[in-house]
């Protein structure tokens, strides 16, 4: 099992279940202390260690993240009656990943179910007639099919790539971003295919960092780029989202991130 399978399965779990800032961060510094332990089955860590090493302010809180994480079945561990020191197991990914997977796919079904709950609307009858005569097979209209184009998935490393140097956790959100799409099948979640994954990149770029309340972030070049790409049509009422569909994906795709 390697490196990328276990980041992987975190993110699948934090998908499912939620997880808190402090439980991502106590996963990641096991996952690395792990890692410098050439990948053990078991490995042991003090607690005052690990307090001072992430910055958590109890042995109290140290110890519900690491419950939340056995919990959701990321780690188990074992502690000794009066000892500080406490033995580590990362769970591997095969053991997880049917029921993971399987969690993950109902939440999406739900979701997407929602969202094409609100989106569904009843076609306007503009003839005047209370019960519209039903047209006959030849005065129905031909709709004509034209060729969608063929949707292109990108590989993490591109993921990566494109991230880089937009945000200030850019190769985390850039991970967390392919895992999620990939789970769904890049598509949003009305279900759609997602043809643009660049596109939509942005868009998540854009949202983490209205998240963050707009704070500005370094660029490849040194600079700093706005949580938000400037003043748009919207600018009365502040929100970008007031604009029309048309004008938002315009909007989306002018953002001159990293630049």
């Amino acid at each position: 099992m390697t490196y990328i399978d276990y980041i992987k399965n975190f993110w699948l779990q934090h998908n499912a279940y939620s997880l808190t800032v402090t439980e991502t961060a106590l996963y990641f510094y096991l996952l690395e202390t792990n890692n410098l332990c050439k990948w053990a089955n078991t490995f042991n860590r003090n607690n005052s260690k690990v307090l001072a090493d992430l910055g958590i302010a109890s042995l109290k809180t140290l110890s519900a993240a690491r419950n939340r994480l056995k919990q959701v079945g990321l780690i188990d561990f074992k502690t000794r009656n009066g000892s500080p020191v406490v033995t580590y197991t990362l769970v591997k990914f095969t053991e997880v990943r049917e029921q993971v997977s399987a969690e993950v796919r109902e939440q999406v079904r739900e979701q997407v179910s929602a969202e094409l709950n609100k989106t569904k609307t009843k076609t306007n009858n503009n003839s005047g007639e209370l019960f519209p005569p039903t047209p006959t097979r030849e005065e129905k209209p031909k709709a004509s099919r034209a060729k969608k184009p063929e949707q292109i998935m990108p590989t993490l490393e591109q993921v990566k790539e494109y991230f880089e140097g937009k945000m200030p956790d850019w190769e985390a959100q850039a991970e967390k971003f392919f895992w999620y799409f990939d789970s769904l099948g890049w598509k949003n979640a009305n279900g759609t295919k997602i043809e643009r994954w660049d596109s939509r990149a942005n868009l998540w770029i854009f949202e983490e960092r209205t998240k963050n309340g707009n704070k500005p972030t370094e660029s490849d070049a040194g600079g700093t780029v706005s949580g938000t790409a400037g003043k748009t049509g919207s600018e009365e009422s502040g929100n970008p989202f007031d604009l029309p569909a048309e004008e938002l994906e315009d909007f989306i795709n002018s953002i001159p991130i990293g630049q």
